[in-house]
This record gives structure tokens, C-alpha cells and sequence, in this order.
């Protein structure tokens, strides 16, 4: 009895220090991709506005309809993210909303589609990799992690790339979710690698 009790706390005590190794891992990928965006922010270019004049005495209107807006306001950086300077002019960010949110759906779809029919079978290839052997509700559960941040990486790869009209969603479609199911590849690979050997 004394034994026994003795096992079942040792394998609680391993299914918590797991566990905490997980959310480890996940902090540590979190921190990396917080540091990346932090240097990405560093290096884009800023806006200095140094002094602005209005000449209203050469502002000649014959026909005022809807609504004017001169100039942008500096205080309010919300103004500034609404507007997106391309190659061939200034385009607002809503007009490309729309193709955004058709490439994330097309993206989520896919993924969905790779976790539930490719997945099991990437898992199973890294046990052979690094010698384990794990049952399927183990399986399952690393899938259903996995699942549960692949909307914000896909949504992180989408706003990383340049969209606009002329370009081809099925490039830009196929380059995310090459890049997707890398990272879930990768993932597979730290999780089982960080396992430990008697599971």
C-alpha cells in the first residue's frame, strides 16, 4: 500500500512538473515573438511633424457636401494607423480589410483541415524521431494545444505580409500556411523533445 502511494504520488509530481514545463516552453515562444515584434516596431520608420500651416485664404469652395477633414490630428495615432502609404498612392486599411479577412478564413480552414487529417501522422514521426511512444488521448491532446493558437499565428503571418489588390491570395495563402505548418511541425518536435523518455 505504502508503495503504491509512494508511485502515484511520483507520477503526479511527473504530470505537474510537465505541465509547468509546457507553460514554460509556451512563455519562452511568447517572449521570443514579443522581442521580434518589439525589434520589427524599432525599425519601422516614425512620423515627425514639425509645424503645419493652413492657408485659408486660398481655400475656395463652391460646393460643400459630406464631410471635411483637413489634416490629421498627431495626438491621435488611431488616425494614422487607418491609413496605409502604397506604391501607388494612399490607400485606406479597410479597403484591404475585406481580402485580409477572406485569406484568414481560406488560412483557418486549411490548417483545420492539416491538424485533423496530417497531424496524428507528423506526431507519430517525431516519437519515432525521438524514441517515445504516446497514446492517443496524449496525441489529441497536443493537437487540441496546438489548435488553440493557430488563429493568432495565422493572423500574425497575415498582417506581417504586404497585401494589396494586384496580389495573388493563392501565393500569399500558400506562403502562410507553409509557414503555419512549420510552426506546428516545430512544435510537435520541442514538445516531444522536452518529454521525458519513460512516458
Amino acid at each position: 500500500m505504502y508503495n503504491y502511494d509512494i508511485m502515484n504520488y511520483l507520477q503526479q509530481l511527473q504530470q505537474y512538473i510537465q505541465q509547468q514545463d509546457q507553460k514554460i516552453q509556451q512563455l519562452n515562444e511568447t517572449i521570443r515573438d514579443l522581442k521580434s515584434d518589439v525589434e520589427k516596431i524599432k525599425k519601422q520608420p516614425y512620423t515627425n511633424i514639425e509645424k503645419i500651416e493652413y492657408k485659408f485664404d486660398q481655400l475656395k469652395v463652391e460646393h460643400l457636401d459630406g464631410t471635411l477633414n483637413i489634416g490629421l490630428n498627431p495626438t491621435d495615432p488611431g488616425q494614422i494607423d487607418n491609413f496605409d502609404v502604397q506604391q501607388g498612392g494612399m490607400n485606406v486599411n479597410g479597403v484591404h480589410q475585406q481580402l485580409r479577412e477572406q485569406l484568414f478564413q481560406q488560412c483557418s480552414e486549411e490548417v483545420s483541415q492539416f491538424l485533423n487529417e496530417d497531424c496524428v501522422r507528423l506526431i507519430e514521426q517525431a516519437e519515432h524521431q525521438y524514441d517515445l511512444r504516446l497514446d492517443d488521448p496524449h496525441r489529441k491532446h497536443i493537437i487540441e494545444d496546438i489548435r488553440k493558437q493557430i488563429d493568432s499565428r495565422i493572423q500574425y503571418y497575415i498582417n506581417g505580409q504586404p497585401l494589396t489588390e494586384q496580389d495573388s491570395l493563392l501565393d500569399k495563402k500558400q506562403d502562410i500556411l507553409r509557414q503555419v505548418k512549420k510552426d506546428v511541425e516545430n512544435s510537435i518536435h520541442h514538445f516531444l523533445n522536452h518529454l521525458p523518455k519513460d512516458q
